[in-house]
């Protein structure tokens, strides 16, 4: 750095008096001194700094004819020879790759045409006098109230609007994240970062710059403010559920034609602004950016006062978080001579791939002894709020039968589905756990405020808990969950408000413009930690009552890669496994869920609990892509499709397959049968049975993938997307569009 300083000012000051040349040679010297053990970071961005100042002294001081068009020249044969590397010889992500060479080819077409833009300027005797815009002599108030009123709109776009309608479609899931209980502090401080990135800066470089430059500044940051208005508002993009670190469940792609048609509707109000900033009409335009100002700032204000009234909901939360334990102590009591009941709810655990996880791991036959595995299963929602009723609940808790009792409150209802085999258990003497009820009170947020008229049900949350402690053990380090947040809403708000061609590019599947490991690891880890952790986390009990645990386990629903053919966290994945689907996370994350499952069935079979337990794996939804399952229907039926598997007492033999139609209603009944058979649900007086599945089921593919409003009494439905099967989730004639079959069409006909 210091070698290359002394070279600049040594071309800086040639010509000049010795002493000039001292003084820089020795602020050279000081600078060595001074950042000497800086770091690195910070010295190589000098070090290329004087390197662009020593390029530039020498550019300037060396006189030559046509220096300008060999400069010009190198800069484009450079950047021709970057599209061709980026498009025929680099292997990367084909997004960012075509996002790079339209840069590289906006240069060349930037300095082809620049020297027809001079001509057309230098005519300016035949633009009439009173025409403004480029053609005139800036006028500096009208310039600056343009480019101000445009880059507050900007700000107030990204650094409020936009976040504050993210967090106001579900608070909590932004609420107590680390030390931070409120999601107001995560807009704050994107407000902050777009205000510095933008006005301070913005505002900064408008300064550094003559008028005649600056009006360039303005005409940008008026056509970007109107772009970014119209990609956020009317080109939204649908990328499925949005994690808390800020990572869709979907892919960020869009087909040529709408990047297209995204072009062409830029355009329209480019068009017009850069029309009005030509004209006499120059004044209106921050007029016109002052009511987007009032307009944004009123929906941020509505959104906000929406967030304010959904925390009041998580009083109960902020006493439970409390009491979380920091280190690893039994608490899932099972009893080793009586009769244990294990149901464990893996979120979004997908069905279709355990053939493929058998065939790559088949050692896991022998671990899953007993097991049977229903593909043949069907879910009733595709997501979470919906889907997961049934799971505990049964059939009185589809959404169905749920909208049959429009007298009583959606979120009660919920809560019976997730108390009923607790208060059947507890009741008949079984000891009942149970850890992170979904949307219990309908809180995105665990709550366990449901379980205290039970005292006999111990609960528990255990999502995240252990994830720092698990790190400490394991010697990772990945960064703070807030942390994530804090960077990747900055950059989620400018990825709304950029044209659809360059968001795939910019999202970087995840990683938000950088590869930064560890996002989307974190997340993965506040469920898998825990199921590491279940040999130490099982309590055993030597008395004859049995025991009932209720698992709910999210190490399914956040994809990462993990470090085959253990799949383990690791910072840096070298071995994806040998599957087809090994460079689909979601796969890793199946199959890492039930080998860990394996290791403490394991210490199960060592402890002599394995053959008195019945256990049942079982999950609310499958996922959004269809991975497998293939059959020309108008929707994905592998999300519909839940994963499965079920072992009964004293069950053995390696894991088997059973093509009987099941639905995740079944395991109430499972889990029931031949311990209490005959019982009744406690707030219905109803039998629990499998009966319902004699008749086709209504699957409620319109069902919301949010919690409904706590004062709603049903779900809204359509059946004009809804549809009925029976028998074979695989056969597309036994799908029925739910408004044909209730009309008595028959599946043929329909499809």
């Amino acid at each position: 750095m210091t070698a290359i300083n002394i070279a600049s000012g040594a071309v800086y000051t040639r010509g000049l008096q010795v002493k000039d040349k001292l003084q820089l040679y020795g602020m050279a010297l000081v600078f060595l001194v001074l950042l000497y053990n800086s770091p690195a970071g910070l010295v190589f961005y000098w070090t290329l700094n004087n390197v662009f100042s020593l390029v530039k002294n020498i550019y300037f001081k060396i006189r030559f004819p046509g220096k300008r068009k060999i400069v010009s020249a190198f800069i484009l044969i450079i950047c021709a020879f970057m599209i061709f590397y980026v498009l025929a010889v680099h292997h990367g992500d084909i997004s960012v790759r075509m996002f790079l060479a339209v840069i590289f080819a906006l240069i060349i077409l930037i300095a082809l045409i620049s020297p027809f833009v001079k001509k057309i300027f230098a005519m300016r005797h035949v633009i009439p006098e009173n025409r403004s815009g480029f053609f005139e002599t800036p006028n500096s108030k009208q310039t600056f109230a343009v480019f101000i009123s445009s880059f507050f709109v900007i700000w107030l776009l990204f650094g409020i609007s936009t976040p504050t309608q993210l967090i106001a479609a579900s608070p909590q899931e932004f609420s107590f994240i680390d030390n931070y209980t409120s999601p107001f502090f995560f807009i704050f401080n994107t407000g902050l970062q777009v205000s510095g990135f933008f006005l301070f800066w913005g505002i900064c470089l408008y300064f550094l710059f003559p008028a005649k430059i600056k009006k360039h500044f303005a005409f940008a940051g008026m056509i970007l403010c109107a772009c970014f208005l119209c990609d956020t508002f009317l080109f939204s993009g649908s990328y499925g559920l949005i994690s808390v670190n800020l990572v869709f469940a979907g892919d960020v792609r869009h087909s040529l034609k709408s990047i297209i048609i995204n072009i062409l509707a830029l355009c329209i109000p480019s068009g017009i602004l850069a029309f009005l900033y030509f004209s006499k009409w120059k004044n209106i335009i921050p007029v016109v950016f002052g009511i987007c100002a009032v307009s944004l700032a009123g929906l941020s204000f509505v959104n906000a006062a929406a967030i304010q009234k959904e925390l009041a909901h998580l009083a109960s939360y902020s006493a439970n978080k409390e009491m979380m334990p920091t280190q690893t102590k039994p608490i899932l009591q099972l009893s080793k001579t009586g009769k244990n009941v294990v149901v464990i709810m893996l979120d979004r655990a997908i069905s279709v791939f355990v053939p493929y996880i058998l065939e790559e791991a088949p050692e896991l036959k022998k671990d899953y002894s007993g097991f049977i595995y229903y593909p043949n299963t069907v879910s009733f929602n595709g997501y979470t709020a919906i889907g997961s009723p049934p799971i505990f609940g049964g059939y009185e808790y589809t959404p169905e039968e749920i909208n049959k009792r429009d007298s009583v409150p959606l979120v009660e209802k919920h809560n019976q589905a997730l108390l009923m085999m607790p208060r059947i258990f507890s009741e008949n003497g079984f000891a009942v756990t149970a850890t992170d009820p979904p949307y219990a009170n309908y809180n995105q947020k665990t709550a366990l405020d449901i379980y205290e008229p039970y005292p006999d049900v111990k609960a528990y949350i255990t999502d995240s808990v252990y994830t720092d402690l698990w790190l400490l053990e394991h010697n990772l380090s990945l960064p703070s969950a807030s942390d994530i947040l804090k960077r990747n809403m900055f950059y989620y708000s400018v990825f709304k408000g950029l044209p659809l061609a360059f968001r795939r590019a910019f999202y970087a599947k995840g990683n938000w413009c950088a590869t930064v490991y560890g996002q989307s690891l974190r997340l993965t880890l506040n469920g898998y930690a825990v199921l590491d952790y279940l040999p130490q986390l099982t309590a055993i009990q030597n008395e004859e009552k049995g025991a009932l645990l209720l698992l709910t386990n999210n190490t399914t629903h956040e994809t990462s890669f993990l470090q085959a053919p253990e799949y383990r966290p690791k910072l840096q994945v070298s071995d994806y496994g040998t599957s087809k689907f090994k460079k689909e996370a979601a796969y890793h994350i199946n199959i890492a869920s039930l080998k860990r499952l394996a290791d403490w069935f394991a210490f199960l079979k060592t402890e002599n609990l394995y053959d008195n337990t019945k256990i049942i794996i079982v999950s609310d939804h499958g996922p959004q892509p269809n991975f497998v399952t293939k059959i020309g229907l108008p929707f994905n039926v592998d999300q519909f499709n839940p994963l499965l598997m079920v072992k009964d007492f004293n069950a053995s033999g390696d894991i088997t397959t059973d093509m009987a139609f099941m639905s995740n209603a079944d395991v109430p009944s499972l889990a029931l049968q031949n311990i209490l058979d005959g019982a009744v649900n406690p707030f219905t007086g109803n039998a629990v049975t499998m009966e319902n599945k004699k008749s086709p089921l209504y699957i409620a593919m319109s069902g919301s993938i949010h919690l409904q409003r706590r004062q709603a009494t049903r779900f809204t439905l359509n059946p004009a997307l809804d549809y009925y099967v029976h028998d074979d989730i695989f056969k597309p004639k036994n799908w029925i569009r739910a408004d044909s079959y209730e009309n008595g069409s028959q599946a043929d006909e329909q499809l």
